[in-house]
């Protein structure tokens, strides 16, 4: 086998390692999501991810669903959620890598009829 076939095969081999043995030193999330809309009706949510469908959640009013996972070696893991409620249809990205991993290992999402708000900050629904 060539030389630079060889050391292709290692890089890709080292790089499969890093990613299996990621979850041993990043730091794992914490995703919860609570409902705050007025008028207290029943918020229905629906994530997944690429590799994993977490199903349909019912949040009553003041409550809250939470899911954790370990991040990607690679800075590319993304969770989205449907939100619902009697008149309305959203999505959004709970948790997007490349835009959180510095931003909070405890994502607390307050679930508002404008938007998401992460602590005090507050999003748009996505288009």
């Amino acid at each position: 086998m060539d030389s630079s076939i060889k050391l292709f095969v290692a890089f890709v081999m080292i790089l499969a390692s890093l990613q299996a043995s990621s979850g041993d030193f990043l730091e794992k999330v914490e995703v919860q999501i609570i409902n705050k809309l007025p008028g207290a009706p029943l918020l229905t949510v629906h994530c997944k991810s690429g590799d994993d469908d977490l199903g349909v959640h019912q949040i009553p009013a003041d409550s809250f669903w939470q899911f954790s996972f370990k991040p990607s070696f690679f800075e590319s893991t993304l969770f989205f959620c449907s939100f619902q409620w009697p008149g309305a249809f959203y999505h959004f990205d709970v948790y997007d890598q490349k835009r959180d991993e510095n931003r909070c290992h405890l994502c607390h999402w307050t679930i508002l009829p404008t938007g998401p708000c992460l602590y005090n900050i507050c999003e748009k629904w996505n288009p």
